[in-house]
């Protein structure tokens, strides 16, 4: 659904959009300015210590899950064409606009050259399943929404989607395959994490489908097993969500005992990234414009706020500009990010969505235009 035409009971949608993007920066400008700084170095130890990155993605895929399934509607060929053509020109041009950018800078800036098979692997937006490198690490996570997309058009096919009962059968089911997967090890250790860790995200996306069902109907009730009492909407949602966090304490038990403390604070930032998104979808509404507004371009902060990251970090080393406060170093690229990203929204993302509407009319504006 477009920052257009959302319904006004998800205005703060846009503000949760932006509290997961500016875990992220946190997280990213904190990690690589840290080797940098001379003091204020609690700044990178309190976003490790529960991972705001992961916070972060977090929030972001219980917000896809919350919003996508709604965008499939209709007759299910014209519905699933209407969703394709539209997601694609949300996604793939700021995409394809962000790439000669981070090469360039995360690239050639640093003396590394990536060769054209590498390159256009990216164009996809989903390299690594071509066994190649992102031009820039945080692209894994638009993968998976790829794949988020793929199954939610395959549940829209059959009819299955907008059951609240399917819903809730295919999260519990990707909940087990995770676990079984992972307790078998049927996932090689030298996979990258994205892989490991696929079939939970997708449990949460799907949890965040489960959670707009309940948002919607707290107190209607559906028949889990044939000859059992219904369950409320709400109580199915909880169940669940207890479901994902058990496994994540579990994850955080392992990382424990194993003394793997840097995935510990993953594990549970998938916990703190679940409660933070339910506060503030339900408790702790946002309505502040300036947060309105940076979640309307959430989009491009997300792909471009490494940009100004990594030509400061560039100049930073070049020059030796050193030892001075992480916080200093942390705030200077945010606002050209901000900027890039304002650009990049108002140039592109925002122009190709709006030719993606005027592609896909809805079958009633159709219809009317048909009449005239």
């Amino acid at each position: 659904m477009s920052d257009s035409t959302r319904p006004s009971r998800f205005a703060h949608v846009d503000a949760m959009r932006a509290v997961a993007v500016l875990f992220v920066m946190w997280t990213h400008y904190a990690e690589l300015f840290d080797k940098l700084a001379g003091s204020q170095h609690g700044l990178d130890a309190l976003q490790r210590s529960v991972n705001f990155g992961r916070i972060g993605v977090v929030i972001f895929f219980c917000i896809s899950g919350m919003l996508i399934p709604s965008s499939l509607r209709g007759a299910p060929a014209e519905g699933t064409r209407r969703f394709v053509v539209r997601r694609f020109f949300r996604l793939y041009p700021a995409f394809w606009l962000s790439l000669p950018l981070g090469y360039l800078v995360y690239w050639l800036l640093f003396g590394q050259r990536m060769d054209a098979s590498g390159l256009l692997a990216n164009v996809t937006m989903i390299p690594t399943a071509f066994g190649r490198d992102p031009v820039m690490g945080h692209y894994w996570t638009l993968e998976t929404e790829l794949y988020f997309y793929v199954l939610c058009v395959l549940l829209f096919r059959i009819g299955a989607l907008h059951r609240m009962r399917d819903l809730c059968a295919v999260c519990a089911g990707l909940c087990v395959l995770f676990v079984v997967t992972s307790a078998l090890k049927i996932v090689p250790a030298s996979a990258l994490g994205q892989y490991k860790g696929m079939l939970y995200h997708l449990a949460i996306m799907f949890w965040g489908a489960c959670f707009r069902q309940a948002y919607e109907a707290p107190s209607k009730t559906f028949e889990w097993m044939r000859g059992r009492r219904p369950i409320t909407y709400r109580a199915a949602t909880i169940a669940l969500a207890l479901l994902i966090v058990s496994i994540s304490l579990l994850m955080a038990a392992a990382n424990w005992r194993h003394g793997d403390f840097v995935h510990l604070s993953a594990s549970f930032g998938y916990v703190l990234g679940m409660a933070i998104f339910v506060v503030l979808a339900t408790v702790l509404k946002i309505r502040l414009r300036l947060f309105a507004w940076l979640g309307e371009i959430s989009y491009s902060i997300y792909l471009l706020h490494g940009i100004p990251l990594y030509l400061l970090l560039w100049a930073c080393e070049r020059y030796g500009i050193t030892d001075l406060p992480l916080g200093f170093y942390m705030a200077l690229p945010v606002l050209p990010a901000i900027a890039l990203s304002w650009a990049s929204h108002r140039l592109c993302e925002a122009p190709f969505v709006r030719f993606a509407h005027a592609l896909t009319p809805k079958r009633r504006a159709a219809a009317a235009a048909a009449k005239v």
